[in-house]
């Protein structure tokens, strides 16, 4: 007995007749029984897989006593097999909060989409065509004497969709001392004693103070959602 897949090619098309949104035909409707989960679509909207298309051309008469087709497969993945055949809509599984895509999740979508053979979902995956849809920038600023107010221009910097990253280290930088003790954040022109200390003395009015310095590393992602939409644009840059 020849499998599904074997069958695809010579399957009919049901690309003809009710739109996806047309559920006016209830004969239209196709209800699957994927592990625990159910799912109802039309048959137009299923036919883009291979598998599919065998097992929905009427050579194969094993639908269940209520209409439904048993598939045993993983729900959680064949709910985007099922996304994608509906709109063309590709995946997007990435962290905004790591700022890093799912490979495992795509691996395991991609034996999924070989499985159901469709093509260009397998394609998009194999290629790492996801990589194009989201485009990582990153600046990075050395403040080598960190204050409150450089603190605040560096994460105001920084747009809400950022992500900033701080990593801190101690350090030191030799001051001038006011020869009067006055506290001048050891700035000499900030000195107005006016009273510069005697040439052999110079070392005992500078001093070595702590500094907090601090690198600011901004990571910014933009969506391109062009790369990955549904509306002819993505699904004409792999063919």
């Amino acid at each position: 007995m020849s499998s599904y897949s074997d069958d695809a090619s010579r399957s009919s098309s049901f690309t003809d007749g009710a739109t996806r949104d047309d559920f006016s035909n209830p004969g239209d409707r196709v209800t699957l029984q994927v592990g625990e989960r159910r799912f109802t679509t039309l048959r137009d909207t299923l036919v883009e897989s291979s598998y599919f298309a065998a097992r929905l051309s009427g050579r194969w008469n094993d639908a269940d006593a209520d209409g439904s087709y048993f598939v045993d497969a993983n729900p959680a993945l064949f709910e985007h097999i099922l996304t994608y055949l509906r709109s063309g809509n590709f995946p997007v599984f990435f962290d905004s909060r790591s700022l890093t895509f799912d490979h495992a999740r795509y691996l395991a979508l991609l034996g999924e989409a070989r499985y159901f053979g469709v093509r260009k979902l397998v394609e998009w995956i194999e290629n790492k065509k996801y990589l194009d849809v989201v485009e990582i920038t990153r600046s990075v600023i050395v403040d080598d004497d960190v204050t409150s107010a450089s603190m605040h221009a560096h994460m105001s910097a920084a747009s809400a969709d950022s992500k900033v990253d701080l990593s801190t280290t101690w350090g030191q930088k030799r001051v001038r001392v006011c020869p009067y003790n006055f506290s001048h954040n050891g700035s000499s022109s900030g000195c107005t004693c006016d009273l510069p200390p005697r040439t052999g003395e110079r070392d005992k009015y500078i001093k070595d103070e702590l500094v907090l310095r601090a690198v600011v590393t901004i990571t910014t992602a933009t969506f391109n959602p062009d790369r990955c939409l549904g509306d002819g644009t993505a699904l004409e840059r792999i063919n």
